[in-house]
C-alpha cells in the first residue's frame, strides 16, 4: 500500500512538473538568481528523494546499488565493480580538455562557449555570477542525482518490479526537464543521463555519478565561461 502511495505521489509530481515546465518552489530568500534556483533543487529534489528512501527504508541504496537494478546492470554489461575510478579520470579529463579546446577556439573569434541546446538561461552573464552558478552546478549534482538516479527509478522498479522500466523513467524524465534548452538539450541529457545510470551501477555507488555530474556542470557553468570572458575581454582591449 505505501509503495502504491509512493508511486502515484512520485509519478503525479514529476507530470506536474513536466506539465509546468520547472519546479513549483520560488525561494525568494536569496537575490542571486543561481542561488535560488540551488535552493530550489534541494528542496524539490533532494528533500522528496531522501523522504521517500527513509520511508520505504532504502536510504541504503545511496551507498549501494538496488538489487531491483542488478539484472539490468549485468545484461547492459556494467555490474557492481565493472567501472574504476581510472576510467572515470581519463573520461572526465578527456571531455573537460576538448571543452576547453573548443572553448578557446571560440573565444578568438569572439563567440559564446557552446552548449549542447540553449543553456543561455543559466550561463552566468558576469563573473560575480560565476559562485552562485558553482553552487548551482553542486546543488544540481547531488540533488537531480538522487531525484532521477535512485529515487524515481527505484519506486518504479519496486512497484512494477522491472528494474528497466525503473531507469527508463528516471532517465527519460531527467531528459525531458531539460526541455527549455531545446531538442538538441533534451536529446544530449538523455545520452548522459544514461551514461550517468551505467556510472552508478557500474560503480556500485551514487557519489560517483553525483561527483560526475558536479564535475560536468561546473565545466559548463563556470569553467568554460570563465576561460571564454577572460580570452574576450583581452582580445578586446
Amino acid at each position: 500500500m505505501l509503495v502504491a502511495l509512493l508511486l502515484l505521489l512520485t509519478i503525479g509530481y514529476q507530470a506536474a512538473l513536466l506539465w509546468r515546465g520547472r519546479l513549483f518552489l520560488r525561494v525568494g530568500a536569496f537575490r542571486a538568481r543561481h542561488v535560488r534556483w540551488a535552493a530550489a533543487l534541494w528542496l524539490g529534489y533532494a528533500m522528496p528523494a531522501l523522504l521517500g528512501l527513509v520511508a520505504t527504508q532504502r536510504l541504503g541504496a545511496v551507498a549501494q546499488v538496488p538489487a531491483e537494478f542488478l539484472p539490468l546492470a549485468w545484461y547492459a554489461g556494467v555490474p557492481p565493480g565493472s567501472i574504476g575510478a581510472a576510467v572515470v579520470a581519463i573520461g572526465l579529463g578527456a571531455g573537460s580538455l576538448l571543452g576547453l579546446a573548443l572553448t578557446w577556439w571560440r573565444a578568438r573569434r569572439g563567440r559564446a562557449p557552446w552548449t549542447a541546446g540553449d543553456a543561455r538561461s543559466i550561463m552566468p552573464g558576469s563573473d560575480a555570477e560565476l559562485w552562485p552558478a558553482a553552487l548551482l552546478a553542486v546543488s544540481a549534482g547531488v540533488a537531480e542525482e538522487l531525484f532521477y538516479r535512485l529515487w524515481l527509478p527505484l519506486i518504479v522498479a519496486v512497484a512494477t518490479g522491472s528494474g528497466t522500466a525503473g531507469v527508463i523513467v528516471g532517465t527519460c524524465a531527467f531528459a525531458a526537464m531539460h526541455r527549455y534548452q531545446g531538442w538538441i538539450g533534451v536529446a544530449a541529457t538523455l545520452v548522459g543521463g544514461g551514461l550517468l545510470t551505467a556510472l552508478y551501477m557500474g560503480s556500485g555507488a551514487l557519489w560517483v555519478p553525483m561527483a560526475v555530474h558536479v564535475l560536468v556542470d561546473l565545466n559548463a557553468l563556470v569553467l568554460r565561461p570563465a576561460l571564454s570572458a577572460r580570452i574576450r575581454r583581452r582580445l578586446s582591449s
